[in-house]
């Protein structure tokens, strides 16, 4: 029997991306679709402004209902609302009905995990906890999309070698600033733009200019991937019911840059313990095959989970390689900035693995452990 799965924010961009990767599931059906009240009673081909192409009719034609009046005999919701409103509506669906999120409005409390399959899946035990709360299911996020690909490196590293410091610059696409963003930059990439004077120029908000631009502030988004970094990467204490952060220096820099899809990282790193590049990729290569052996069972899980390169990745040729699921990393040296300093860049598609279907793989991993069943 499949579990009954509610999509809260239907119409968004990871929204649409819960509908992708729900669609023809082996274990999971769509049946409920949410959005604002503005689109309730709506069909998903009226309401959403985004690209449906793939999806039938069928699911196009499925009708949005309000997210006030949710159905709460589901056995799922994927939460792909506003953090302001994630807030109320998350915990509301909580209280009978477990829920995977890609919103930050639970991520930073002491009894909610963030979860990357491959990297803390044990950390799920602490779910348990939020039964203190008086809920029937709970709330399990996923991290910001920027810190995925980040910790995907990481952790083998961290696990096998120890961890001095991280330092990351991230060069982020326009699709993780949601549907507006991709809106705006796709009228500025493939329409006409306005001339605009010197004296207009300060007037304008930088954040609308995205196409043909770098937008060297992204609000939020370094504190959020240094915090969500040391909490993944953390210690998880089951007598105690309680994680610890990961103990590391860690800084970084986030721009957004008008490229469309996948989140493009340089990262340098002192390890504890020398670590030579060829000891790494000897690392990278193993942690793909404890991956395979480990989830390798899960609809969602790519055939490699690190891709290692000789060359730096592109987002245009990599981002969705194994259907967007694979973290690609490149260009792994040795760097001279630290002693026992490595250098590497990484790429991540923020809309997959970053989004949407890296939080049904967690919710399959969860089915396949019996911690998430039908109702």
């Amino acid at each position: 029997m499949k579990l009954k799965v509610g999509i809260l924010g239907a119409t968004g961009a990871a929204g649409i991306e819960f509908v992708r990767a729900l669609y023809n599931h082996p274990w999971f059906e769509i049946e409920e679709l949410y959005a604002s009240d503005k689109n309730q009673g709506k069909t998903l081909e009226e309401a959403c402004k985004l690209d449906l192409s793939g999806l039938p009719q069928n699911v196009k034609n499925k009708s949005l209902g309000s997210l006030e009046i949710v159905n709460h005999d589901l056995d799922l919701f994927c939460s792909a609302l506003p953090s302001e409103l994630a807030k109320t509506i998350e915990e509301k669906c909580a209280k009978y009905t477990p829920v995977i999120s890609t919103t930050s409005a639970f991520r930073y409390e002491s009894d909610v995990p963030i979860m990357i399959t491959e990297v803390n899946s044990k950390h799920y035990k602490l779910l348990q906890r939020q039964k203190q709360r008086g809920w029937k299911g709970w709330i399990a996020p996923g991290p910001n999309c920027t810190t995925v690909g980040l910790v995907m490196a990481l952790h083998p590293i961290y696990k096998e070698f120890g961890i001095e410091r991280v330092i990351m610059s991230s060069y982020q696409s326009v699709s993780g600033g949601g549907a507006s963003l991709i809106q705006k930059w796709r009228e500025q990439r493939f329409g006409a733009l306005p001339e605009i004077s010197e004296v207009e120029k300060p007037l304008i908000n930088p954040a609308l200019m995205v196409a043909d631009n770098v937008l060297g502030h992204i609000h939020l988004e370094e504190q959020k991937v240094k915090k969500e970094t040391l909490k993944i990467l953390g210690n998880y204490y089951s007598g105690k019911k309680i994680l610890e952060d990961a103990e590391f220096s860690i800084d970084c820099s986030c721009v957004r840059v008008p490229t469309y899809k996948g989140h493009f990282e340089t990262v340098i790193v002192q390890t504890m313990k020398n670590c030579s590049a060829d000891n790494l990729k000897g690392l990278y290569a193993m942690f793909d095959d404890c991956c395979r052996s480990s989830f390798g069972h899960l609809p969602s899980s790519p055939k490699e989970t690190l891709v290692v390169l000789d060359r730096s990745p592109e987002p245009y040729y990599d981002v969705n390689l194994y259907g967007g699921m694979a973290t690609v990393i490149g260009r792994i040296e040795k760097s001279n900035a630290f002693s026992n300093g490595l250098k590497f860049q990484v790429l991540s598609n923020n809309t997959v693995k970053g989004a949407a279907k890296g939080m049904i793989q967690v919710a399959e991993y969860l089915h396949s452990i019996g911690f998430l069943m039908p109702k």
